[in-house]
């Protein structure tokens, strides 16, 4: 008999395909949607089977593919991306990607080149023609001198045609002869200036001879007219009665009469503003360093005016004083100046040439006109004394013509005699002259030394004033121990002056670093407004006006200041903090944390629901007013300072402030008398107690004549350490009892509308009503308690409240749901409805099997993940399991060694 299988190789696949062809029609895992009833003519669902095992393992492979990579590197961020050109293209080929690449490297090598480029290629032109080869004349355009036809005139063309152009000669005279020197640029354009404001002046001549002849006609004509004028003799008419104007009639005429509104300039803005105020400091310093030179206004004008000034200067240098100019004005050909007024430089000619300003462009040429000037004086004066001694001769020789007809003989004794008195006289007056000359000359020294001496003194009491005065621009300080050097020996104004010039100076408009100067600046006053808080006595008008200067900086720079508010307050609440936590109890801070608490609530607003600055501030206050027992009048003062500091930041908000509430009705507590060894009854929260040695501090000693006392506000001085006003007297105690009223009457006003109003004034009304009577005191504490009673008496004292209960809500009706009938429905035919009804249902059915789909594959999603980590937990509880049987292994191993070793080492023994 033969085998069916020739090999057991053969009889293994076999059954293997049997295998597969098993599990692939396993009946177990084949789902079948079975029928109840068979209905004719329904159409059956296209999935009425399926293989819901085969499909499960299907989904869990593909999670353990996609879902479980994802869940075991969620903590993973290392990952390599090719960023190449066209790698993540499977299209492109090499080729491209490298053509690709080289146009990219290009097109940035071009960019990066061309970022400087100055485009040296390209050529500017004008009207079509290079601006390089375009000739560059010496010669101005002569546009002036074109007449009315459009043509050059004849002596133009004489003269720059054909005249040489640069060549031409030029003649000071019309006698002398013409120099062979040509003219400059520099002269020619100077005589282009001259001759156009010549011409100038000659129009203006002409114009204002014009007015006068137009003048003069019309006052002939007025004159005329009035001869031409015939009286006729008419009949008297009817005077005409004028109705009396209405009201009506007046308002308008005097709204016609009104001024109107004028245009004015924009107004300028914040940088604007502290530019000019900038130049301005700027230049009143430099002009305080020029007194303190000891230059009074007029040297400075002389510097200016001699100051030797190049052609090529443009004239834009700051100047800080400059020449007082006049207005340029002719009446009748002459120069019109004010009294007092000369023109600088005075020139005999002046009234021939014309009148030139002078110009920074003109004065390289200033210093050769004047040795001209001076040549020509000296000039003329020596043609003076040749005229002089031309003139003795001729006289010489007409005597001497004069004497040829006289008889000499006769009249020489007599000659001899005239000569010699002659002579002497000549001797004597040479005498007077030279005596009177010397004396001249002593006085003219004494005057010149007299007003040196007087120049000098003014000079040294300038220079003392500027050295006294306070500079204009300041150095913005780096730390406190700079500004004290710039405040040192300075009164409170000067102080205030100075950090006023400081922020002006740093403006942050003017510079990139001068904000952050300014928010170290107010730092730094902050610290010195510490320090001034800290002296005694306190100077409160530069406080106050310090208070200015750190509002406005912390409104340039909010948030800085805040911060560095809030870096103070921090500090000084540790160590507040520290102290309660050593000792159980605080002492009441120092002046300047009190200050630096009112400080806060100018710089900040108080009625945020949080502020980064004003709550800790809040917090902070609330803490002294319930961990400071009070032990002293100093005390006192410093919780009312408080309480007030409170009512102002919570003016606005009206919030509730327990703590102040319990502090003011502690405070009246103090002032009830209690008679020894019986406590009154009433409510006292700590820091006060019932049975204190210091329980009576607002009693009053003196009950006698303190009714007539006045009363007064409690100073500033009471909240230093070391107060110069005792706080152990009646007026002390009147004066707090008075200012606890009045707190206790202004919160009460801002709580009356709390609907717990009665609750928490009522210990206070009992207090006031039954312990404390204030008979012995003044009238105005008097009038304070009856206010707060007749405030209590109102509806608030019969108060009642509801029981709490639940909201009402309307019952929920059921829900019926009833079938809708159609009358003549077929199934057959379709549902009416538009296309776009139809898509949109579509759509929606779409959506909401897409929807489902979604939930329940997130849903397996979650379920996939748990399971994993559950089998991680389990699989870490495992491994931790068998780790620790293997340590009580070897724990146990190693006991029982031990053990043994300890037996046997009793067995030796």
């Amino acid at each position: 008999m033969k085998h069916k299988y020739t090999s057991k190789a053969d009889f293994v696949r076999k059954n293997k395909k049997k295998a597969q062809t098993d599990v692939k029609s396993n009946p177990f895992e084949v789902r079948i949607n079975k029928q109840k009833h068979t209905v004719l003519g329904k159409k059956l669902r296209r999935f009425d089977k399926g293989m819901p095992g085969v499909s499960r393992s299907k989904a869990i492979k593909k999670r353990k593919a996609t879902l479980l990579q994802e869940y075991q590197q969620r903590g993973k961020r290392n990952q390599f991306v090719d960023r190449r050109l066209g790698e993540n293209d499977p299209e492109m080929t090499l080729e491209d990607k490298m053509l690709q690449r080289f146009a990219m490297e290009r097109k940035t090598h071009h960019e990066k080149a061309g970022a400087f480029s100055l485009n040296e290629e390209e050529e500017l032109t004008h009207f079509g023609q290079s601006l390089s080869q375009i000739e560059k004349f010496e010669e101005p355009d002569s546009d002036s001198e074109d007449d009315a036809t459009g043509k050059l005139s004849g002596e133009y063309v004489k003269e720059a045609h054909f005249g040489g152009f640069l060549t031409k000669k030029t003649s000071k005279d019309s006698g002398e002869e013409k120099s062979d020197k040509p003219k400059s640029r520099q002269e020619m354009i100077e005589e282009i200036i001259a001759q156009s404001k010549q011409r100038k002046h000659e129009r203006q001549h002409q114009k204002e001879q014009t007015e006068d002849l137009r003048e003069k006609l019309d006052q002939q004509w007025a004159e005329f007219q009035t001869s031409l004028h015939f009286n006729k003799k008419s009949q008297p008419k009817e005077e005409r009665v004028r109705p009396k104007a209405d009201d009506y009639d007046i308002m308008v005429r005097e709204l016609g009469f009104e001024i109107k509104a004028k245009a004015s300039d924009r107004l300028k803005t914040e940088e604007e503003l502290a530019r000019e105020e900038q130049e301005r400091l700027q230049k009143l310093e430099a002009d305080r360093q020029l007194r303190m030179k000891g230059l009074t206004q007029e040297d400075i004008r002389e510097q200016q005016q001699n100051r030797h000034v190049s052609a090529d200067d443009l004239d834009d240098g700051f100047d800080f004083i400059r020449p007082e100019r006049l207005q340029l004005a002719y009446k009748d050909g002459k120069l019109l100046l004010p009294e007092g007024k000369e023109l600088i430089p005075s020139t005999s000619d002046a009234d021939d040439k014309p009148i030139r300003r002078k110009h920074h462009s003109e004065a390289d040429g200033s210093e050769a006109d004047q040795s001209e000037d001076e040549d020509e004086g000296h000039s003329e004066e020596d043609n003076s004394d040749q005229s002089e001694g031309e003139g003795s001769d001729q006289s010489q020789e007409e005597d001497e013509d004069d004497d040829d007809g006289s008889d000499l003989e006769s009249e020489k004794s007599a000659e001899d005699v005239s000569g010699e008195e002659e002579e002497q006289e000549e001797e004597e007056e040479g005498k007077d002259e030279s005596e009177e000359e010397e004396e001249e000359e002593r006085e003219d020294k004494k005057g010149e030394e007299a007003k040196a001496i007087e120049k000098t003194k003014e000079r040294k009491a300038i220079a003392e004033a500027a050295q006294t005065e306070l500079p204009y621009t300041f150095k913005a300080p780096e730390s406190l121990k700079d500004l004290m050097e710039l405040m040192e020996d300075q009164s409170y104004d000067r102080q205030l002056i100075i950090i006023n010039r400081i922020r002006k100076c740093h403006h942050p408009s003017l510079a990139e670093g001068n904000r952050t100067k300014l928010q170290n600046l107010f730092s730094i006053l902050l610290e010195y407004f510490g320090k001034l808080a800290n002296q005694s006595p306190v100077a409160m008008e530069m406080i106050d006006g310090l208070t200015i200067h750190l509002y406005e900086l912390a409104q340039q720079s909010p948030g800085p200041a805040a911060d560095t508010v809030q870096t103070v307050l921090k500090n000084k609440y540790h160590k507040f903090d520290s102290v309660c936590q050593r000792k159980g109890r605080a002492v009441y801070p120092a002046m300047d944390t009190l200050l630096l608490l009112k400080l806060v609530s100018v710089m900040f607003p108080t009625s945020d629901f949080r502020h980064t600055v004003v709550t800790p501030a809040m917090l902070f206050m609330a803490q002294i007013l319930t961990k400071c027992p009070v032990t002293s009048g100093r005390d006192i003062a410093c919780g009312l300072f408080v309480c007030t500091l409170f009512l102002q930041y919570v003016s606005l908000s009206k919030r509730f402030v327990p703590e102040v509430i319990n502090y003011l009705q502690g405070l009246l507590y103090l002032a009830v008398k209690k008679e020894s060894g019986k406590a009154v009854d009433v409510e006292v929260v700590p820091p006060f107690k019932h049975n204190s040695a210091q329980g009576n501090l607002l009693v009053l000693q003196e009950e006698d004549g303190s009714t007539s006392m006045s009363i007064k506000p409690l100073p500033l001085d009471c909240l230093s350490k070391n107060p110069i006003q005792d706080t152990d007297t009646d007026d002390f105690r009147i004066c707090a009892t008075h200012t606890t009223l009045h707190l206790t009457n202004m919160f009460a006003n801002m709580y009356q509308n709390l609907p717990a109003f009665h609750e928490i004034f009522s210990p206070i009304r009992d207090l006031l009503s039954k312990h404390l009577l204030l008979a012995a005191y003044p009238q105005e504490v008097q009038d304070g308690r009856s206010q707060f009673l007749q405030l209590m008496k109102g509806d608030h004292s019969q108060a009642t409240y509801c029981p709490l209960q639940y909201e009402k809500l309307k019952p929920k009706p059921l829900k019926l749901y009833e079938p809708k009938f159609e009358e003549g429905y077929n199934p057959e035919r379709k549902i009416k409805g538009s296309r776009k009804q139809k898509e949109k249902e579509r759509l929606l059915k779409m959506h909401k099997r897409e929807m489902k789909g979604a939930v329940r594959e997130i849903r397996k999603d979650t379920q996939f993940l748990a399971r994993q980590q559950l089998q991680e937990q389990m699989d870490r509880d495992a491994e931790r399991k068998r780790k620790v049987k293997e340590i009580m292994h070897h724990l146990s191993s190693q006991e029982g060694e031990c053990k043994q070793i300890a037996k046997k080492k009793i067995k030796i023994m």
